[in-house]
């Protein structure tokens, strides 16, 4: 991981790892407790995808290595732990070079990875488990 921090900007570049676990890591080692991701391209492989139904999310992996052609999202932290949580939603191109798209659940970096994320302190983004079960956004 590279990582240039100017102001309340974090440029990252990931070569290895889980695309998740690595935007989840920056944020603790850089102690990010708001965040909006600005940009994120790259590639991912066994990326899974989400579609949230109204009673939970319905999963899709692609069978082949994917375009990160775009990623946006949050960055919050549990209410009651303090665990750091994102919530992330991606645009993905396959060979053929159609789009597919929704809540990123998995994912490996594949080639690189580019995150551009920007902090939103003193705001604070906390997520709370609601009546579905779901970490909802709460503001403050």
């Amino acid at each position: 991981m590279q990582v240039r921090e100017q102001g309340d900007i974090y440029v990252a570049t990931f070569t290895e790892g889980k695309a998740l676990d690595n935007i989840e890591g920056m944020a603790r080692r850089y102690d990010i407790h708001s965040a909006v991701i600005l940009s994120g391209i790259g590639m991912l492989d066994g990326a899974s995808i989400g579609y949230y139904d109204g009673d939970g999310y319905q999963t899709t992996t692609l069978d082949e290595p994917a375009e990160l052609v775009s990623m946006n999202g949050n960055i919050g932290r549990h209410r009651d732990s303090g665990d750091v949580v994102s919530h992330v939603h991606v645009a993905l191109a396959g060979s053929d070079h159609r789009l597919v798209g929704g809540h990123l659940m998995d994912g490996e970096v594949m080639v690189v990875n580019e995150i551009v994320l920007r902090r939103l302190d003193p705001a604070v983004i906390h997520r709370a488990e609601n009546e579905r079960g779901l970490l909802e956004m709460q503001l403050e």
